[in-house]
C-alpha cells in the first residue's frame, strides 16, 4: 500500500499553479534505478528538477535512508521538508542531517503556508524565504546553527476543509496496489505507553462520511476492491462507524461492487453487536487487533485497560465473523521498582502460543518492544538508563526485530528476549525444525487439503454449522435478515461452511508466504551480527558476557 499521510499533505498543493507535483514510493517503484537497484534520484532530478522535496519521517527504521536522500536533494538545491512522528520528536537530529524544515504534528495547512513563503510568483525559490520562516507556526529550522521552533500550530478542527488525498500523484509504480489506504480520522482517545499517536494528534477526530465515501467510490471505480482503513482504531466513534458501514454496504449492493475492507480495531468492538453486523454488511473481512500481550501485568504496564480473560472472550466472538490478525509485543519492559510475579521468558512464550489458540487468531505478528522517539515508553526507559546508545543500535534496528533496550535490570537474558519473538513466529508459520524440513513450504498440508482432506473438513465444518444454525435460529437482527432473506435452514450452514473452507485455504496461503518472509528475516538478522554486538555491549558493561 502507498503511504497515505505524506500524499495527503502533498495533495494540499495540487491547486498551486506554480508547482508540478509527483511522489515516489521506494517500496513500489518501477522507474529508472541506480547501480544499487534503488531509484535513480539524479536522473529524476535532471528530468524534472525539484525545488521543494518533501519526506515522510514517521517510521524510525527508515530514517537513515530518508536522511541519505534528503542530503542528495539538498545538494541539488531543493528545499527539503520532513514531517512525521520521528522527526517531530527529534527535530534537531533531522535538521543536521539534510532537512531544512521540520513540520510538526499535522502538515496539511502548514505546507500551504510554507509554499507561499518559499516560492515567488514565478515558482522559483525566494532568496529571502528563510527570513520569513518565523511567520509559520508549527515548524522547526536552523538559524545560524541554532534550533528555532516557531511554537505549536492550531490543530485542524475540520478534516473536511482539506483536499482529498490523491494517490495518483505517486509515479513510477512497479505494480498495482494490493489495497487502497483510506484515512477517515486521526488521533486516538487511548494512551498506550508505547504509542505516539495520541501525543502527535491528540483526541480522535474524523472527516464526514461523504468525504470518506468519495475515496471509496473513486478507487472502486478505478477497479480496486481491497481497502485498508489506516485509523488506529476504526471504531473510535461507534455511531459514525455504523453509519459509514451502512453507506458502504448500500453502495456495494446498489452498484454491484466487490469491496473488501481491512480495519484496525480494539477488542472492544466485540461488545457492540450492531457495530459487528454493520461491518459485516460493509464487507469488513479482516480485523487487525493490537492484543499486545497475553499477560495481565504486561497489559497493565502498557496502559491497555483490558484483561487477558476479556481479550479471549471478545476475540472468540469476533473470530466467528472476521479474519483476525493479532499484533503482539513480547517481553514488554515493566517499570522498575514494581514487584510482579516471577515468570521466565520461556513461560511467557508458552502463554503466547496458548493465547493464539484460545483467541482463534488467523495470523499473528510478534515483535520486541520498540522505544519509539516521542513515546512514553522511551521516556521511561531513558530515565531508567535502559535505552541502548545510538552507536550500538541505529534507527534501522527500530523495526521490532531487534532488541533496542537493556532488559537485564529485570533479570532477563537479552539474547533470549531478542530471539524468542522470532522463534514464536517460526513455530507459528513454519513449525518445528523437523516439520519445516520435511514439510518444506507446507506441501503435505497442500496435498492433504486438495485430496482426502477436502471432504473430511467440509463434512466436519458443515455438521458444526448446521447444529449452530438450529440453536441460533430466530435471533437475527435486521442486517442479518437483509443478508439471509429467503434462505432456509440448510442453505446457511452450507454457505458458512464454504466460508470456513475459504478461511482454511486462505490461512494456508498466508502461512506458506509468511514462512518465506520469516526465512528472509532470519537470514538478514544473522547477517547483521547483532548477537555479537549485544555480547560486546554487555561485556563492556558487566566486564563479562551474559550467559
Amino acid at each position: 500500500m502507498p503511504p497515505v499521510g505524506i500524499v495527503s499533505v502533498l495533495s494540499q498543493l495540487a491547486r498551486d499553479t506554480r508547482l508540478r507535483l509527483y511522489a515516489i514510493d521506494e517500496n513500489n517503484y518501477g522507474g529508472p534505478t541506480d547501480f544499487t537497484g534503488m531509484p535513480d534520484h539524479d536522473f529524476l532530478q535532471q528530468r524534472q528538477p525539484s525545488k521543494i522535496a518533501m519526506f515522510y519521517g514517521g517510521m524510525s527504521n527508515s530514517i537513515p535512508r530518508m536522511f541519505s536522500i534528503a542530503k542528495k536533494y539538498k545538494k541539488f538545491g531543493a528545499v527539503t521538508i520532513a514531517g512525521g512522528s520521528h522527526v517531530d520528536a527529534l527535530p534537531e537530529e533531522a535538521l543536521h542531517s539534510g532537512i531544512d524544515i521540520i513540520v510538526h504534528n499535522e502538515g496539511e495547512e502548514t505546507v500551504k503556508k510554507l509554499a507561499n513563503i518559499i516560492l515567488d510568483d514565478a515558482g522559483n525559490v525566494a532568496g529571502d524565504y528563510r527570513d520569513r520562516l518565523r511567520e509559520v507556526r508549527g515548524i522547526s529550522f536552523l538559524h545560524r546553527g541554532k534550533h528555532i521552533f516557531t511554537g505549536p500550530c492550531a490543530p485542524i478542527k475540520d478534516l473536511d476543509s482539506i483536499e482529498d488525498t490523491d494517490l495518483t500523484l505517486i509515479r513510477f509504480l512497479q505494480k498495482r496496489w494490493t489495497a487502497i489506504p483510506i484515512n477517515k480520522g486521526r488521533g486516538c482517545n487511548f494512551r498506550c505507553e508505547f504509542c505516539v499517536v495520541n501525543k502527535q494528534y491528540g483526541a480522535y477526530k474524523a472527516c464526514s462520511i461523504e468525504k470518506t465515501m468519495r475515496q471509496v467510490t473513486k478507487y472502486s471505480d478505478m477497479g480496486y476492491t481491497a481497502f485498508f482503513f489506516t485509523d488506529d482504531y476504526f471504531a473510535q466513534n461507534a455511531a459514525e462507524t455504523i453509519e459509514l458501514c451502512k453507506r458502504i454496504g448500500d453502495y456495494k449492493r446498489t452498484f454491484r461492487k466487490k469491496i473488501d475492507l481491512i480495519v484496525q480495531v480494539r477488542s472492544e468492538v466485540a461488545d457492540n453487536d450492531e457495530l459487528i453486523q454493520a461491518m459485516k454488511y460493509a464487507g469488513v473481512t479482516t480485523m487487525a487487533i493490537g492484543y499486545e500481550s497475553p499477560i495481565d501485568e504486561e497489559l497493565k504496564a502498557m496502559k491497555k485497560g483490558v484483561t487477558v480473560k476479556l481479550l479471549i472472550e471478545r476475540s472468540r466472538k469476533l473470530a466467528e465473523s472476521f479474519y483476525l490478525h493479532g499484533m503482539f509485543i513480547f517481553g514488554y519492559p515493566k517499570p522498575m521498582g514494581i514487584e510482579s510475579a516471577a515468570m521466565t521468558l520461556r513461560q511467557r512464550a508458552k502463554e503466547y502460543a496458548r493465547f493464539f489458540r484460545k483467541a482463534k487468531l488467523d495470523t499473528v505478528q510478534v515483535v520486541n518492544a520498540v522505544p519509539l522517539p516521542g513515546s512514553e515508553l522511551r521516556a521511561r526507559l531513558e530515565k531508567e538508563g535502559r535505552v541502548f546508545p545510538k552507536e550500538m543500535t541505529g534507527w534501522d534496528k527500530y523495526d521490532g526485530l531487534f532488541l533496542c533496550y537493556d532488559p537485564t535490570p529485570e533479570g532477563l537474558d537479552p539474547y533470549e528476549l531478542q530471539n524468542l519473538p522470532k522463534i514464536l513466529m517460526k513455530k507459528r508459520y513454519m513449525g518445528n525444525f523437523l516439520n519445516s524440513t520435511l514439510n518444506y513450504g507446507h506441501w503435505i498440508e497442500w496435498a492433504y487439503s486438495f485430496s482426502i482432506g477436502f471432504p473430511i473438513n467440509f463434512s466436519a465444518f458443515y455438521a458444526r454449522r448446521f447444529a449452530r444454525n438450529i440453536l441460533e435460529k430466530g435471533r437475527k437482527n435486521k442486517f442479518e435478515l437483509e443478508l439471509s432473506s429467503g434462505k432456509d435452514l440448510f442453505y446457511h450452514p452450507l454457505l458458512n461452511t464454504w466460508g470456513d473452507m475459504k478461511r482454511r485455504m486462505r490461512n494456508l496461503v498466508v502461512k506458506t508466504y509468511a514462512g518465506t518472509l520469516i526465512r528472509d528475516w532470519t537470514k538478514e538478522y544473522k547477517k547483521s551480527n547483532y548477537s555479537l554486538r549485544l555480547n560486546e555491549f554487555f561485556m563492556k558493561r558487566h566486564e563479562k558476557p551474559i550467559e
